[in-house]
């Protein structure tokens, strides 16, 4: 065992992100490990930590993933309704348009690589989440509103949605030691095809991917949810705990 606390390199955007950042690092702290944060502008090509957290954020930039093409399907009035007053944080994205972060994504880029060739853990978080599958070869759902066609769009950074876990053998049926897991959404895209040595082992009840695992079993997760802004509930703590655990070992 390292006798000092692991050294977590926590990604972020240049600007904005405060929030996230102060989430993650006090979850990090809590599970024991030590927080750094790491943004393009601070980055020196410098890989040397114990562990990886790839963040949340803006979309990943169109020439670092690739799309799955679903049919588009035109909503009704009477959902988009039902959203904005079910979810404000929907409505209010949606003036927000669409925003990217090249600089973030060819960083990040770099700390998956170093993970998954020198099996150092990762913890993917919504967009890194994605990001971890699109540098892995597999395909985004450019938007979840063709997906879910007319279901509502959870958009809360509290638990709205469930989580069912789909291996009984899995790291996240390990972690969370139950199924279905409470979880909220702030995401507007998803996993669509896994990449190459990820499999699927948890969904939302419309069937959208919410975690990615390695086939291989090396310490690799991604979950599609904000862990970090759930602090009070154990479940997710155990996220952290696992990245700081595989982190000291």
């Amino acid at each position: 065992m390292k006798s000092k606390k692991p050294k977590i390199a926590v990604t972020g955007p240049n600007s904005g992100g405060l929030m996230a950042w102060l989430f993650t690092a006090l979850n990090v702290k809590l599970a024991g490990g030590a927080p750094v944060r790491v943004t393009p502008n601070s980055f020196d090509g410098d890989l040397a930590f114990d562990g990886y957290i790839i963040g949340g954020g803006s979309d990943i930039h169109p020439k670092n993933r690739e799309i799955e093409n679903v049919p588009h399907y035109p909503r009704t009035l009477t959902t988009k309704i039902k959203e904005a007053m079910l979810y404000p944080m929907e409505f209010i994205a949606g003036f927000g348009g669409v925003k990217y972060d090249k600089q973030r994504d060819e960083m990040e880029k770099q700390f998956i690589k170093n993970a998954l060739l020198n099996d150092i853990p990762i913890l993917g978080i919504c967009r890194g989440h994605q990001l971890l599958n699109a540098h892995c070869g597999g395909t985004l759902y450019a938007s979840t509103l063709d997906v879910l066609k007319e279901k509502v769009r959870a958009r809360s950074v509290f638990p709205r949605k469930e989580v069912f876990v789909t291996r009984k053998n899995s790291l996240i049926r390990d972690i969370a030691g139950k199924s279905p897991v409470s979880v909220n959404a702030i995401h507007s895209q998803a996993i669509a095809k896994p990449g190459n040595n990820l499999r699927v082992t948890g969904i939302e009840k419309s069937g959208i991917a919410q975690v990615l695992e390695a086939k291989d079993n090396s310490p690799v997760l991604g979950v599609q949810w904000h862990p970090e802004y759930l602090p009070y509930l154990q479940t997710h703590r155990a996220i952290f705990a696992w990245l700081v655990n595989e982190a000291s070992s």
